[in-house]
């Protein structure tokens, strides 16, 4: 009896723990890290597609594609990034004792802004203020094993578009402290073929610029545990994600929030989660192919069944398992991306994205016309080209996004693909919720062109883009019938924004980066308002130095 215990017990550790040396220690290279463009240029300048972009990647799953490539007559860019994406996967711990192994490297960060016209937002977004001080501890064990947790002090993100025409990120105000930390910290294990993450950390599946559709970077974190299989030209990952939600009355759009019922409606759960499964496949080295599907299951413990790769989630007709919220209410919600890259030659690559989380078909909407669902559609496309410029690590691409009206919202607030999480309780502050998808969410059209570019020690970037938002917001309005099913993007009186941003970073000495950034917008209809118009200038420098 003892034995049949021993015995699988075994075979996990030798299968999931025990593995030959590798040729570097195992870390995760997370979403934002400047590393992941050093990646991807290499790969695409190289004429071949990208398996998958479906950051944190492990040190192994990136050389598992950059060993592939051909070093031999490449530009002198190309070469400079090949030897900074090794030296940095193949950094070892700076203490090391036996087996076991730490790095630190503080993080001190200054930032000033300011804006001409504090009515509008800053175009600079919050995810790229960085905290005042963040002190990252990673922790590796035998090549196989890793795990990190930052400490930070940072501001609240809820107060970074205040009516303040300056901003900063020091902490001047206790009360406007982020007391949540740490926003990164996870354990993780992986081999040549296999990694597994669990912790908190940031997601993102996809090529697109500005944010992905089904899973982007939108939130601050995501509590996950994530498996991935991989081969230089297949990928399997499955993803849970637990992801609470409360409904207070301004989580609704006015006149959708719930009456009172016998029983009460539920308005809070812990028990959310979305199951998602990924397949990746790459052809020919020059057409890569991403299918996700996914299922956000409102409120019920973690199930099994999701917990099948094989399955299909759509299959199981879930929401008829669990009560309804309210009459039409489902609490289920399901969706679907497919994501294509294309290396046409020549550097240049073509992209898209497209999703799905409700669609009506011409069938259902000829009988049924008033017992319609609205679509929940989104389609994402691209085109860039990465190549050598004098030396420089070149990028320029163009992008265009459209979301429908109730993209990412359902017939009840748990089912529908939006994030929240609780600030810090040194006063009294309103949740903070965000989209699990695209970061203007639904009911936009988006048109970006932009370019990149990077020499050490100068990096410039540059984007020109045109905003068209309709009148939804990430407050639940979700409604059936002919009505909804008839509205398109953008809805009501649109608000147009015109912008320009530019950024210019300088790394002064190895461990000191400073970085100035400048920005135009001008907007049409603020606020969804007829005829109005506001134009606003931006600027900021910040200084970060790694110790």
């Amino acid at each position: 009896m003892r034995c049949t215990k021993i015995v699988p017990a075994l075979l996990l550790t030798l299968l999931f723990v025990y593995q030959p040396a590798f040729s570097v220690p195992l870390r995760m290279i997370g979403v934002g890290d400047p590393i992941l463009e050093d990646y991807t240029f290499l790969i695409r300048s190289s004429e071949e597609s990208v398996l998958s972009v479906t950051p944190p990647f492990t040190s192994e799953e990136m050389l598992v594609q950059v060993r592939n490539l051909s070093t031999a007559n490449r530009s002198p860019a190309w070469r400079d990034t090949y030897a900074r994406l090794m030296q940095t996967l193949s950094a070892n711990p700076i203490l090391k004792d036996g087996a076991f192994g730490i790095t630190v490297h503080p993080e001190l960060a200054v930032e000033g802004r300011w804006r001409s016209n504090s009515n509008l937002d800053w175009i600079r977004e919050e995810k790229q203020n960085s905290a005042l001080l963040t002190f990252p501890l990673e922790f590796f064990f035998a090549n196989s094993l890793y795990a990190r947790g930052d400490l930070i002090i940072r501001n609240d993100p809820s107060f970074y578009n205040d009516d303040k025409p300056y901003g900063t990120n020091l902490p001047l105000d206790v009360q406007k402290l982020d007391a949540n930390m740490p926003l990164k910290a996870f354990i993780s294990a992986g081999g040549p073929w296999w990694s597994f993450q669990l912790g908190r950390d940031r997601l993102s599946f996809g090529n697109g610029r500005g944010g992905n559709l089904a899973i982007s970077d939108t939130p601050d974190y995501y509590d996950f545990a994530r498996l991935s299989l991989f081969s230089p030209n297949f990928k399997y990952s499955l993803l849970v994600t637990q992801l609470p939600l409360e409904t207070p009355s301004y989580f609704y759009s006015e006149g959708f929030q719930p009456s009172q019922t016998d029983p009460p409606l539920l308005k809070d759960t812990t028990q959310r989660y979305l199951y998602m499964h990924r397949w990746d496949l790459r052809l020919w080295k020059k057409l890569s192919i991403g299918v996700s599907e996914g299922v956000m299951v409102g409120n019920s413990p973690l199930e099994l069944r999701f917990l099948n790769p094989l399955t299909v989630y759509h299959s199981f007709f879930s929401w008829n398992d669990y009560p309804r919220w309210g009459t039409d209410g489902d609490m289920t919600g399901s969706i679907v991306s497919l994501d294509v890259e294309w290396a046409m030659g020549g550097g240049i690559s073509l992209y898209g994205q497209a999703v799905m989380n409700q669609f009506a078909t011409p069938y259902e909407l000829e009988h049924w016309p008033d017992d319609n669902s609205p679509n929940g559609l989104g389609w994402l496309g691209g085109v860039e080209y990465n190549s050598d410029i004098a030396g420089w690590r070149s990028l320029f691409y163009f992008e265009a996004v459209y979301t429908d009206p109730y993209l990412y919202v359902l017939s009840s607030p748990f089912a529908s693909f939006i994030w929240m999480r609780r600030l810090s309780e040194l006063k009294s502050k309103q949740l903070r919720y965000t989209w699990i998808g695209y970061p203007e969410g639904r009911d936009c059209i988006e048109l970006t062109l932009g370019s990149k570019m990077f020499k050490s020690p100068i990096s410039l970037s540059w984007a020109l883009s045109y905003l068209d938002r309709g009148e939804h917001t990430i407050q639940w309005d979700w409604k059936k019938g002919s009505a909804a099913v008839q509205e398109r993007t953008p809805s009501g009186t649109a608000e147009q924004n015109w912008s320009i941003a530019t950024e210019l970073g300088w790394q002064v000495i190895k461990p000191l980066r400073l970085t100035f950034f400048g920005a135009l917008q001008w907007v049409q209809n603020v606020a969804h308002q007829s005829g109005t118009t506001a134009f606003s200038t931006e600027f900021a420098v910040s200084a970060h130095y790694i110790f």
